[in-house]
């Protein structure tokens, strides 16, 4: 006896009149509990005009109607994965990863493989286009990132065999880890004079950048009860990127940093200024937080680049960090313990090399040599 093969189904699409205007009625069969039934969805023409609007907003539905068919879905497009991927997986990211990765989808991945199907996602394929983006290293990774998490959702979801190998581990991306600029040096003299040129709370932001290292988004989100003036510790706990509060970026920047006599100074200094907040830098308009970029291009930059320091961003003062570090003595260790990477490779190949001494004490020395006076 010939066996049949299974037959994928599109759904039958038919326009009805409607006394405001029309609609369209989806017809379509599935199998529960071994027993066949037929179905009929309708969409309102005013919301969906075209039969092709309909048809993408069933997909995902037909797709998974045809599992109880076959044992691959591989007829599926690969937009009817991201659509698993915008309602499964990208809810629990953090706010500023869902951006970023919506537009990863919207602008990239979806523009260029949303129609086209799972059976012609073949790597080559998928390879020559990421290598053909005009985009920086770090960007192609992510897409890389967010693709391979799509298929991994379709062997989940069998759309493809569970255990076949994810295509995207076969492909190799060159210079995910290089800067593609040098970040300019900042000399312990140009520190001083740049925090005396700035206004408040600009100098003492800059100030406790320089000497704790901290990515900007920890330091708006600080806040005075995560200092201890008796112990001389910081604890970093928190992030703010994209209007979000957050928790921080790992497990390892989770932690408390010494507080160095000079920096404690300045900050016990600054308090009073804040007008009871409960943040170290609250805004003087709404008293919640400031904006990174504001005060970078309307503050920072500009009186940098006329002392002659050159194109400064908030990162380049945890860069800098390193580097007084080094010269204080501070042994690899300490600086990682410092600086909080994920892990030491990273203090390595990113933020340098380094010498040698301990944790405080070093931070007492680049501290004081900072901040300096004399």
């Amino acid at each position: 006896m010939k066996k049949r093969r299974p037959r994928y189904q599109q759904g039958s699409i038919k326009r009805v009149a409607r006394a405001n205007g029309y609609a369209w009625e989806v017809r379509f069969s599935e199998t529960v509990n071994g027993k066949r039934h037929q179905r009929c969805q309708t969409f309102d023409g005013d919301r969906y005009p075209t039969e092709a609007s309909v048809k993408t907003a069933i997909e995902l539905t037909v797709s998974q109607i045809n599992a109880g068919t076959a044992g691959e879905r591989a007829d599926a497009t690969f937009g009817t994965i991201t659509a698993i991927y915008r309602k499964d997986h990208l809810p629990g990211l953090e706010h500023s990863t869902q951006e970023m990765n919506s537009y990863l989808l919207r602008r990239y991945i979806e523009a260029e493989f949303g129609k086209t199907s799972l059976r012609d996602m073949r790597p080559l394929i998928v390879d020559t286009w990421i290598k053909g983006l005009k985009l920086a290293p770090s960007t192609k990774a992510s897409i890389r990132s967010v693709m391979s998490v799509c298929f991994n959702l379709a062997a989940l979801h069998e759309f493809t065999p569970p255990m076949a190998k994810n295509p995207m581990s076969l492909i190799k991306l060159k210079g995910v880890s290089k800067r593609r600029k040098k970040i300019p040096e900042i000399p312990v003299e140009g520190f001083r004079k740049l925090i005396k040129a700035l206004p408040e709370p600009l100098n003492v932001m800059v100030v406790v950048d320089g000497c704790l290292g901290l990515r900007i988004s920890e330091l708006l989100a600080l806040k005075w009860e995560d200092i201890d003036f008796e112990r001389r510790l910081i604890a970093i706990q928190r992030k703010f990127t994209r209007g979000k509060l957050g928790k921080t970026k790992s497990d390892a920047s989770e932690a408390g940093l010494p507080l160095a006599e000079a920096l404690l100074a300045v900050l016990m200094a600054w308090r009073p200024k804040t007008n009871g907040s409960g943040w170290l830098f609250p805004s003087s308009i709404t008293g919640g937080l400031r904006s990174p970029s504001t005060l970078l291009q309307k503050g920072l930059q500009p009186i940098a680049q006329s002392l002659g320091l050159g194109h400064i961003t908030w990162h380049t003062l945890r860069h800098a960090c390193r580097s007084w570090l080094g010269s204080a003595g501070a042994t690899l260790g300490a600086q990682k313990d410092l600086l909080r990477p994920a892990d030491i490779s990273t203090t390595m190949n990113i933020y340098g090399h380094a010498l040698t001494a301990e944790m405080r004490e070093a931070h007492e020395r680049m501290v004081s040599n900072l901040l300096a006076t004399g």
